[in-house]
């Protein structure tokens, strides 16, 4: 691959990372964290290079996996041999935060006798938020902590200055783990489309894409009202004919995942940065509107 396409993939995994990286840092997920997850995607890109149809015809060497992933081939070997889901970090790599939140539910020296967090002051060198500040982030400014802490309500402070923990984690989001886990599947879904379009464009997957770069804000409420009522229908009835059990293998037969993946995006636009500049027309473009996954 030239080095203008590994440039042009580098952008691209950039501005797909930019709303990921979001979704982690409000999970209280640190950039540790994040390196270890990479590292077993990695893994299992590179084992996946030896299928074909979703069957094995050559299973690739940990040795392989190291060169082609630029690890190591006792990193690889482990990964393969755990299976883990989650390679695991070391402890110093995770999210600040979500480090003094586990030592302060878990530290003996930080516990009532009945197990809970005890109320903390904030300043002193033995059982305070600065002491324990010290022990798990890493840090000796209790400060920065305190402050990110309240502010996604992990802790509260109390009249009399101390700190009470509220919270086992740092997340400052509240979603239930099957919708995270619906979302991961579909933002593979859609993934698994695009790069399987740029890899076989003689037989594309359908990936449509409309849009209007330079829509008035006041229409876009009824604008999205009218495309989600026409496309309700339009999904109930492709429900339909996909489950229909006609449609469906038998019990044991050889099967495929086949699906529509349908979303509204929008987001601001800044036309005063713009003054000057060539006016762009309303576009019809194409990566996506409804996809298709198989």
């Amino acid at each position: 691959m030239s080095d203008l396409l590994k440039g042009a993939v580098r952008t691209a995994v950039l501005r797909l990372l930019e709303p990921l990286m979001k979704l982690l840092l409000d999970a209280g997920i640190g950039v540790g964290d994040f390196m270890s997850l990479a590292k077993v995607a990695y893994v299992r890109a590179a084992r996946q290079r030896g299928t074909i149809g979703g069957k094995e015809v050559e299973r690739p060497t940990a040795s392989q996996m190291a060169v082609v992933t630029g690890m190591t081939r006792v990193e690889v070997s482990r990964i393969l041999a755990t299976g883990e889901a989650v390679s695991r970090t070391a402890e110093r790599n995770r999210q600040r935060g979500e480090r003094v939140l586990s030592g302060w539910w878990s530290d003996p020296a930080f516990l009532t006798p009945q197990g809970e967090p005890a109320i903390l002051k904030i300043r002193g060198s033995r059982r305070s938020f600065e002491a324990l500040c010290r022990r798990y982030s890493g840090e000796y400014r209790a400060a920065p902590v305190l402050e990110e802490l309240s502010r996604v309500h992990a802790i509260r402070r109390l009249p009399d200055g101390r700190v009470q923990a509220l919270s086992r984690t740092y997340a400052t989001v509240r979603w239930d783990p099957d919708g995270i886990a619906a979302l991961g599947e579909q933002l593979a879904q859609h993934c698994t489309t695009l790069i399987a379009n740029l890899e076989h464009p003689t037989r594309p997957r359908l990936a449509r894409q409309v849009s209007n770069i330079r829509l008035n804000p006041r229409y876009a409420p009824v604008l999205v009202r009218d495309i989600e009522s026409s496309l309700a229908v339009q999904a109930d009835a492709l429900d339909a004919s996909l489950n229909d059990p006609l449609h469906s293998a038998e019990s044991g037969g050889p099967a495929v995942v086949l699906g529509l993946g349908v979303y509204v995006f929008e987001s601001p636009v800044d036309l005063a940065t713009e003054q000057g500049t060539k006016s762009v027309p309303n576009r019809r473009a194409s990566p996506k509107g409804p996809s298709r996954t198989a």
